[in-house]
């Protein structure tokens, strides 16, 4: 895994390497919920609103902010 500016070395909520691989099954009930979220604006609505409602205020990048699980 290629990481720039020695960002494996870091401690944080960001590290790629503290999420665990056997995750209970609320914590993926969870995740599932936000990634459900993470969606863009049907094309119906977009339509139906006359282009009022464009962007999803909720959509979130994977890589960029991080999903507060616990």
């Amino acid at each position: 895994m290629y990481v720039k500016n020695n960002q494996h070395l870091k401690i944080g909520k960001n590290n790629p390497l503290k999420m665990a691989a056997h995750k209970t099954a609320s914590r993926k009930k969870r995740l599932l919920k936000h990634t459900k979220q993470n969606r863009p604006v049907p094309a119906w609505v977009i339509i139906r609103t006359h282009r009022n409602v464009r962007t999803n205020p909720k959509r979130r990048a994977w890589r960029r902010t991080d999903v507060n699980v616990g």
